[in-house]
């Protein structure tokens, strides 16, 4: 079925691409307050082939390190601006005034490069539709909904590392449903782990990811009543995969750093200092929370703002307390790794109940990605995920399962905003089509045949 329509499908990959490359190249570059770190890790790499943290001096090369990112932005940021000198004098310019760029910024290599990830991250968003639901209509549906989010749009052309990783984890996404059905093929959970280490190379955080799915294969293998032999293997496959992307960089960080890890510790206090400020939360701002962490709920109106100031951004928020106090205080005398265990100790290992329970409520508060969307699609998906049976809804809940992990993991060790967990959209936009091609269909049985839904090609694997 899938090969009668295929002149169809390739006219709409190729709408795809132009629609990606309007979406990226015409709007202005979106630099954000966090783009000017990247754009110095990515001239450091381009000018004198360092991987460092800090900032960007020209004529003085900066001594290897760990940026505060992952070294493929780094990378992606210095072919830019060894392709385009336009690009790179734009770069130049945001590095001289860091904390408030005034450039005109033209990176012409940049955004061909977000087109080209941008295009692959919408591609994958078809192909797990596909996987999942089994119809090219849904799929194309699921690519239209993807568009839907406003995350896809800022985050397509902003300096940051957010085009890449959507790139990396949606194709991570994809290989994993994939191995999931076809299970005793070996070479799919080997791409599987190398799309991951891909991730983790361009966010560390997502080396949470891989023992938890090392772990989680065996389980749904056994569920699927696979021999514990075949589990094993493709757990072990899986894992080579991340091994072979993140060896040199970490052998890199062994040899030239002494430092037997991915990212510095320096960057895990600051990051734990900022979520476990939330721990000093009253059981009563816990519960006004959940109302206050959706999009649009008028928390304002039924509990006061007072009482909403310490949950947001604010200059009294647990936020700003735990970046300018409880950061400086976990640093006060002690080395990275003393400021950690410190800030368990006191924070968490106290309170347990709370730390779980605060973790919940920032779960909650990074879900509504899409923010209104995200009001529409969230009790969708729990519906779907309550309610539905049968083979799709299995495939479903194995693609859910990555995502939600890294919202735990965010959660966890951050503020938990909705940036964090654009991985999401992919699960998001597949409930999304669902529910409107469903819809459509119901219609279609009530009111008759309509030619645009009977002529949507549809395969069923």
């Amino acid at each position: 079925m899938f090969g009668q329509y295929k002149l169809l499908n390739s006219l709409l990959f190729a709408g795809l691409l132009f629609v990606v490359i309007l979406r990226v190249v015409i709007p202005p570059t979106n630099v954000q307050p966090d783009s000017p770190r990247y754009v110095a890790m990515g001239l450091n790499m381009a000018e004198y082939g360092v991987f460092s943290g800090g900032g960007f001096k020209p004529g003085s090369p900066p001594p290897p390190g760990l940026g505060q990112g992952g070294v493929f932005t780094a990378f992606e940021i210095a072919l830019a601006a060894r392709l385009s000198n336009t690009t790179k004098d734009s770069f130049m310019c945001i590095s001289r005034s860091p904390n408030r760029p005034t450039c005109d910024v033209q990176i012409p290599a940049l955004k061909a490069i977000y087109v080209v990830e941008t295009y692959i991250f919408h591609v994958a968003v078809f192909v797990c539709a596909l996987l999942v639901f089994g119809s090219t209509g849904k799929a194309w549906l699921a690519v239209l909904m993807s568009f839907g989010f406003r995350e896809t749009m800022i985050y397509a052309d902003s300096i940051l590392a957010e085009p890449s990783l959507m790139m990396a984890s949606s194709v991570f996404l994809a290989f994993w449903i994939h191995a999931m059905q076809k299970r005793p093929q070996w070479m799919l959970w080997m791409a599987c782990g190398l799309a991951l280490g891909l991730s983790v190379l361009i966010k560390p955080a997502f080396l949470a990811l891989v023992p938890a799915i090392a772990i989680v294969i065996p389980l749904i293998f056994c569920l699927f009543g696979e021999r514990i032999s075949m589990a094993m293997r493709a757990a072990g496959f899986f894992v080579i995969g991340v091994l072979l992307v993140i060896s040199p960089l970490f052998i890199r960080n062994i040899v030239e750093l002494d430092l037997w890890a991915l990212s510095s510790n320096d960057y895990l206090v600051a990051s734990l200092s900022h979520r476990l400020a939330y721990n000093a939360m009253s059981w009563y701002e816990w519960l006004v929370g959940w109302v206050y962490y959706m999009p649009v709920s008028g928390a304002g109106r039924l509990f006061g703002y007072a009482v909403l100031e310490p949950l947001g951004w604010g200059d009294t928020s647990y936020y700003v307390y735990g970046r300018d106090v409880l950061h400086r205080l976990a640093l006060q005398g002690r080395s990275t790794e003393q400021a950690i265990a410190f800030l368990l100790d006191k924070y968490v290992y106290t309170d347990l109940l709370k730390a779980v329970a605060v973790t919940a409520l920032l779960m909650w508060r990074g879900i509504f990605v899409g923010h209104i969307v995200g009001m529409i699609v969230v009790p969708l998906c729990l519906f779907y995920i309550f309610f539905a049976r049968g083979a799709m809804w299995h495939r479903f809940l194995i693609l859910l399962l990555p995502p939600l992990i890294m919202v735990g993991v965010h959660a966890m060790v951050s503020v938990s905003i909705y940036r964090y967990n654009l991985l999401l959209i992919i699960p998001y936009t597949l409930v999304l089509s669902h529910f409107v091609w469903e819809g459509v269909m119901r219609i279609r049985k009530h009111f008759g045949p309509l030619d645009f839904v009977t002529k949507m090609p549809d395969k069923t694997i």
